[in-house]
């Protein structure tokens, strides 16, 4: 248990060191620029500016699919465990702990799919702002042409 928790040490740690590196690097983003002189100025400060909100994003989901991971990891120890214990218990009580068995094969099938379904929604969606905008000037200039 000791190594677990260790684990989630490590994961906190690496996470929160890029969530505090990418923080820093969206307030530079937001606050450093001077005011915009003009319109592709502006354009390219909001195209940083929600690029910057997107890592930031990016690494919370990364920091969820990290300990999603760590726990499901830990989860099929215990189901080893568990498989081992009633190997060695008499053939007349394992079809009452079949239940149980399923149940946490289920559980870890269950955490799985939604990781990945987690992490690749939350990835795709970092970026949906920066996508909009993109689109929205593309129409905007091939509609000034």
């Amino acid at each position: 248990m000791a190594n677990v928790l260790q684990q989630y040490l490590d994961v906190f740690q690496a996470a929160h060191q890029r969530w505090l590196e990418t923080n820093g690097d969206y307030w530079q983003q937001l606050w450093s620029k001077p005011p915009m002189a003009s319109r592709q100025q502006l354009s390219l400060q909001l195209e940083s500016s929600l690029a910057s909100g997107a890592s930031l994003w990016r690494a919370s989901a990364d920091m969820h699919h990290d300990l999603q991971v760590l726990g499901e990891r830990w989860l099929g120890q215990q189901q080893k465990h568990w498989q081992q214990y009633v190997a060695a218990l008499p053939q007349q009580v394992t079809p009452c702990l079949m239940p149980l068995e399923a149940s946490l094969s289920g559980c870890l099938i269950a955490s799985r799919a939604s990781r990945q379904i987690h992490h690749f929604a939350s990835t795709r969606l970092s970026t949906a702002p920066l996508h909009a905008i993109r689109g929205a000037q593309r129409v905007y200039h091939h509609q000034g042409k």
